[in-house]
C-alpha cells in the first residue's frame, strides 16, 4: 500500500489516521444512504476478468424497500427484478422464468458497500482517497485495503454532491482491478411508478415457464467449517432444494462483514471427481472438492486460497455423524 506522506511527529500521524478514519467512515455512510433513499435510472458497464458487460438499471425506493429492475444491453436477452428478498430472472429468448427466494440478501452494485465498519477494521485498511471525474461527475475514493491474504481490496467512487457509488473495483494483491463497475450514464428522478421496475419487455409473462430455487433456514446443525480465515463468521445455514432433484443440499454462508464465502454440501455424484476443481472468473474463486463422501464447492469474491481451505477443512459435526 502506497504510504502518505512523512509527518513530522508521532502525534501528528496519529491525528491524521483518526480525521481519514473518520472521513472514510462518513462517506460510505452516505453511500448506503444514497442507495436506499434515491431513485435513479442509468447504464453501467460490468467488467469481470477479461469479460465486458452493459446493463441498464431502474432503481425505485419506496416506502423503504429498494426495487430494482436490470436488462442486459449486450449478449443474452435478460430482464432481471430484484427486491424484498426476491431475485426473478425472465429469459425472452426460452420463456423461462428463474425465481428465487434469498434468505441472505447479497450486496450487489451500487449498494456495495459495508454498514459495520468497526469489526472490519481488525481485517481492512480504510482511508480517503482523491477526487476523480466518473460518468461525467466529480467523486470522491474510498480505499479498503485488506490486511492479509484472505480477501481482496476495494475502490468505491461516490458522487460528491449525493454520496451514491458510482464506480467500484475489486483489486487483487498485485494491485490490480480484477473486477468492476462503472456508471456510464445516470439520471436521478424525483418518483419512479412500480411499473416501471416490472418485467417490461420480456412479453406475456404467464407465457413463461417458471423455475423456483427455494432456500430454507437450516434447523440443525450437520456439517462445519474447521479452518476459517480470521474474520469470517457462519452468517446463515441454510438448506437449498436442487431444481429437478429431490436432493437438499446444505448451505453454508460465511462473511468478514465486506466479503462471502458460500459452502454447498450435497450428494457425491456418480462421476466423482478425481481431482479438486478450481475455477477463477473475475474476482469469483469456486473450489470443488469431495469431503467424507460428499461434494463439496466453496466460492466467493475472494482469493484462492480462501475458497481452498474453507472447502478442504468441511467435516461433519459429531452429534450429526450417521
Amino acid at each position: 500500500m502506497r504510504a502518505w506522506r512523512p509527518l513530522l511527529t508521532a502525534g501528528l500521524v496519529f491525528v491524521s489516521g483518526v480525521a481519514w478514519a473518520g472521513g472514510a467512515k462518513a462517506w460510505l455512510d452516505r453511500m448506503q444512504d444514497a442507495a436506499h433513499t434515491l431513485d435513479y435510472t442509468g447504464t453501467f458497464v460490468y467488467r469481470h476478468g477479461d469479460t465486458m458487460s452493459a446493463m441498464h438499471i431502474v432503481h425505485r425506493v419506496a416506502h423503504g424497500r429498494v426495487t430494482e429492475r436490470l436488462t442486459a444491453l449486450d449478449g443474452r436477452r435478460q430482464v432481471i427484478i430484484r427486491g424484498r428478498g426476491r431475485i426473478a430472472c425472465y429469459l425472452p429468448g426460452d420463456h423461462r422464468e428463474f425465481v428465487e427466494r434469498r434468505a441472505l440478501v447479497l450486496k450487489t452494485f451500487p449498494a456495495f458497500v459495508p454498514t459495520h465498519l468497526k469489526p472490519l477494521r481488525r481485517f481492512y485498511a480504510i482511508h480517503l482517497g482523491g477526487l476523480a471525474r466518473v460518468a461525467g461527475v466529480v467523486t470522491r475514493l474510498v480505499v479498503i485495503s485488506p490486511r492479509d491474504d484472505y480477501r481482496y481490496g476495494y475502490r468505491l467512487w461516490a458522487d460528491r454532491r449525493n454520496g451514491l457509488l458510482l464506480k467500484a473495483a475489486v483489486i487483487n494483491d498485485d494491485g490490480q482491478a480484477i473486477e468492476q463497475f462503472l456508471f456510464t450514464h445516470l439520471r436521478l428522478r424525483r418518483s419512479i411508478p412500480a411499473s416501471a421496475v416490472g418485467p417490461i419487455g420480456v412479453g406475456q409473462v404467464h407465457a413463461y415457464k417458471e423455475e423456483r430455487g427455494e432456500l430454507f433456514p437450516d434447523p440443525q446443525s450437520r456439517w462445519t467449517v474447521g479452518r476459517r480465515p480470521p474474520g469470517f463468521r457462519l452468517a446463515m445455514r441454510l438448506m437449498r432444494h436442487v431444481r429437478g432433484h429431490k436432493e437438499v443440499v446444505q448451505h453454508l454462508v460465511y462473511s468478514d462483514g465486506l466479503a462471502g464465502v458460500s459452502v454447498f454440501i450435497g450428494r457425491r455424484p456418480r462421476a466423482a471427481l478425481v481431482h479438486a476443481q478450481l475455477i477463477r472468473l473475475g474476482a469469483l474463486h469456486v473450489f470443488r472438492t469431495v469431503v467424507d463422501h460428499r461434494m463439496v464447492t466453496a466460492l466467493g469474491d475472494v482469493p484462492m486460497l480462501t475458497v481452498e481451505a474453507m472447502a478442504l477443512s468441511v467435516r461433519r459435526l459429531a452429534s450429526a455423524a450417521p
